[in-house]
């Protein structure tokens, strides 16, 4: 006779399947957005912004498109890349050797380093990016940033909180 361990099996093979449901479920929808934003530039003319983005989570995301406002296309939207520890912001970018502005859809964002990795990748003098940053220009005054990027194969939209600095009214 065969011993009864099938129905044991499924069971444990149920089981295993739900848990690994749960947890994909969690990283994917549960958890807050791994795009965060570190800080941003505003230039006097208000029509031109740049703000940090990071990638704070587990696997690369990779930027589809930016829209500004209430869901239009900004004149123009780059992505900076920083293989410094100067960040993405502020004047004089153009000029920094260690900072390149591309296309936003031709770079994903690696997660973040810890300061102990980034450390790491610069004394090896290896060409990682550190920091990245959106440079938006538009037409008339952002108000308004919308991100739209894949994360693990799925296509999200997260609103920058860029807080009082913005005119909502």
């Amino acid at each position: 006779m065969k011993p009864k361990s099938k129905p044991l099996c499924r069971l444990g093979y149920l089981g295993l399947g739900l848990l690994l449901s749960a947890f994909i479920l969690y990283l994917l929808f549960l958890r807050p957005t791994p795009i965060k934003v570190g800080g941003f530039t505003s230039f006097t003319d208000e029509n031109t912004m740049i703000f940090e983005v990071i990638n704070d989570g587990f696997a690369d995301v990779e930027l589809l498109d930016v829209r500004v406002n209430d869901g239009r296309k900004p004149a123009k939207a780059e992505l900076g890349v920083s293989y410094s520890l100067h960040l993405v912001g502020g004047e004089g970018l153009d000029e920094d050797p260690d900072i390149e502005f591309v296309d936003i859809r031709e770079v994903p964002l690696k997660p973040e380093l810890v300061p102990d990795e980034k450390r790491a990748a610069l004394d090896q003098g290896s060409r990682i990016p550190l920091n990245y940053g959106i440079r938006l220009y538009n037409d008339e005054p952002i108000t308004r940033i919308e991100v739209i990027y894949k994360y693990w194969g799925i296509t999200f939209t997260r609103e920058m909180p860029m807080g009082r600095f913005f005119n909502n009214g």
